[in-house]
This record gives structure tokens, sequence and C-alpha cells, in this order.
């Protein structure tokens, strides 16, 4: 081969490894990106359990309260 084709596929591999490094840091920032949408779906996902759970408690409450509202109002009816 002459020193032209060598010029040609120098030129070659320096622009397939620009091209490489150039994709790598894209996926790196791709993986960023997910990794914070992943870290906002888990608080998200706290969030609705934490209110699930106080939702829960707060019916509890109101029963035990609607109960002892009604035994007080047999006590007061007797």
């Amino acid at each position: 081969m002459n020193d032209r084709n060598y010029d040609f596929l120098d030129f070659l591999s320096v622009m397939s490894f620009y091209l490489g490094y150039r994709n790598l840091l894209e996926n790196e920032q791709q993986s960023k990106s997910t990794d914070e949408l992943i870290k906002k779906n888990d608080v998200n996902i706290a969030n609705d359990k934490q209110a699930q759970f106080l939702l829960k408690e707060l019916s509890r409450k109101f029963d035990e309260q609607n109960a002892m509202l009604e035994r007080i109002l047999k006590a007061v009816e007797k």
C-alpha cells in the first residue's frame, strides 16, 4: 500500500475512535438521566405508599371515633 492509503486508514481509525468516544459519552449521559428518573419514581412510589398508610390510619381513627360517639349517644339517650 502506498502512503496515501495509510493516511486514509489513519483518518478512518481516528474517526472511528472519536465516534466511539462520543457514543460512550452519550450513553453515560443517558444512564445518568435514567438513574435520575428511577430515583424520582422511587420517591413517588414511597410517597404513594405513605399516603395509603396515612389514609388507612385516618380511616381507622375515624371508625374508632364513630364507635365512641355511638356509645356516648346511646348513653345520653337512656
